[in-house]
Formats: structure tokens, sequence, C-alpha cells
């Protein structure tokens, strides 16, 4: 079986940006800097969870867009998700995008083909958003219009930036989390450990980096976020370069609120996976030791779901 995953938008809204950051996760940014614009189509393919996925990142030009619009089904035919990006500092193109979106939809709507959309308002960097909030109330406005579109497809909205990965794995896990059953479940299981334990962050990744499932503590300041998923990205580095399986490590928040992580690698089914968890850093040894010994004991839990996803 082979999944297709198509990324549209309009010329320069980034998304070959976002699929060399997917791609490479770490060390993008020098190559992402000297990109030139895709020409036509431009074609990669991955594993994740044992299926075959083609990834199409279709040049935004306005001639290419009039030729996949003009002989749809030779370019969208069969496709299984739909990542839209909209340059969201370019608001002076809303209309434009939205018409190109509009066309899109309109071809699948005709052929029943009612696959997932998941809209990404890329270059959502941080710095600009402070400095021109306007941005952000015009994307607000934008989603709105855009909500049309899910009387018939599921929609989903993301914020990205190339200057947080995180933003764009997120988008990405989420959107072919959709594309398997009972994939919640694993999140659900880290939910009540994480609720039970008051874990702030339990996470487990494939070897791509994509989110198979996800526990954060209610509140967790998005810094917080990025600082942990920062620090994963490093340890799951080492961790490859030592040929380990375990990695312990401690920090603090910018708050000064210390925190202790472990990264492991598990093998389900045959794949590679990496698991994360992050607690307080407690006096109490003993405290510690209980979550250590749920999370061991969920790990049977973790595998059956995997293989329940995989099948």
């Amino acid at each position: 079986m082979v999944k297709k995953i198509a990324f549209l938008g309009l010329d320069n809204a980034g998304k070959t940006s976002i699929i060399t950051a997917i791609r490479k996760r770490f060390g993008f940014e020098e190559e992402v800097m000297n990109l030139t614009p895709t020409r036509r189509i431009d074609r990669d393919s991955f594993r994740f969870l044992g299926i075959e996925f083609v990834r199409l990142d279709f040049g935004g030009q306005k001639q290419y867009r009039e030729d996949y619009l003009k002989t749809p089904d030779k370019y969208l035919s069969a496709t299984d998700m739909l990542f839209y990006i909209v340059d969201s500092q370019d608001y002076n193109r809303y209309v434009e995008a939205i018409d190109y979106l509009d066309n899109l939809i309109l071809y699948f709507k005709e052929t029943q083909n009612y696959l997932p959309i998941s809209i990404l308002f890329h270059k959502y960097d941080p710095e600009i958003m402070i400095k021109y909030p306007e941005i952000s109330k015009k994307i607000v406005v934008l989603k709105q219009a855009l909500m049309k579109y899910s009387e018939t497809f599921d929609i989903f909205f993301f914020e990205t930036s190339i200057y947080d990965i995180k933003s764009i794995m997120d988008a990405f896990s989420s959107g072919l989390s959709l594309l398997f059953d009972k994939m919640e479940l694993m999140s659900q299981l880290f939910s009540e450990i994480g609720k039970n334990y008051n874990a702030i962050l339990i996470d487990l990744f494939d070897s791509r980096g994509i989110t198979i499932g996800e526990y954060y503590r209610p509140h967790l300041h998005l810094q917080e976020k990025m600082k942990i998923y920062n620090l994963y990205i490093k340890v799951q580095q080492r961790i490859v370069r030592e040929d380990r399986t375990i990695l312990e490590f401690s920090d603090k928040f910018d708050s000064g609120d210390r925190f202790s992580g472990v990264v492991e690698v598990l093998n389900f089914g045959g794949l590679d996976f990496y698991l994360l968890f992050i607690i307080e850093e407690e006096e109490n040894l003993e405290k510690t030791i209980d979550i250590l010994d749920k999370i061991e004991a969920a790990k049977p839990e973790m595998e059956n779901l995997i293989l329940q996803i995989i099948q």
C-alpha cells in the first residue's frame, strides 16, 4: 500500500522549506536559505509505521497552478492527504491563496475524494508576530472564512515557522495521524499516566521524529515545549552517534524550575521508536521511581497499540 500526500500553495509560501525541515529536522537552515523555486513537482518517499508514503511538492508558480487545475486527474487523483501552505506574512495574497484552494477543493468534491486537509499558516515567525500583531488578527479572519470547507472536509489549522521546528513536526505528525486508525489511543494512554503521576511531558516518536502519541501538562508554555523538543533532538543525535539505547538528562526552564528527562529507544513490530518523558526533579526519590516503574509497566500496552495501528 502506498499513500500519497501533497503539499500545495502559492509560490513562495514555503512548501519546500517545510519539507526540507521535516526531512532533516536539524542542520537544515543553510539549505533552506539556498532553496530555489520548485519546478513543477518534486517527489520523494518515506516509510512511516510500515507504510510507504509518496510526498509531492507542487511548484506554486502561476503557470504550474494553471496546469494542475487544467488536468487535475493527472496530478491530484488518489491523493490521501493535503497540506495547503499559506504565507501568513503575505496577507496581500490571502484572496489569491483562497481562490486556489477553492479550485482544489472543488476538484476533490467532484471526484468524491473527501481527504483530510491541513492548512498551515507558515512563516508565523515569533518575532514578526510580536512586531506586527495585526497579522494574527488577519489570520483569525481568514480561518473563519476557510471554515466553510469543514461542512464537507476535515479541516485543521496550524501556525508554523522554520524557526520553530516543533511547530512544523506537530503539523506534519497530526496530518499523518489522520490516515491511521486508533492512533489517538497512544495519546490517551500517555494522558492517563501523565495525569496520575504529574508528568510534564510524555512523547513517542518514530525514528524520523514523527509523533505517535503525546501528552503534556496543561498550560505548559510554548517556550517550555520548544526547550524540551530542542533538547530531545540533541539527545537523539547523541544516542545515534554513541549507539546507545537510553540516555538521561536534566535541565531547567527559564523560570528556574528543574526537570529530569529520559530518552529510550524501543523496538515494536521491528520498528524503532524513541520514548521521551519529562518529570519535575524531586527530592523525593520514591516519587521519581514510581513514574519510571509506571512507564516500564506500560511498554507492553504501547507495543500492543503500535501493532494494532500498523495492521
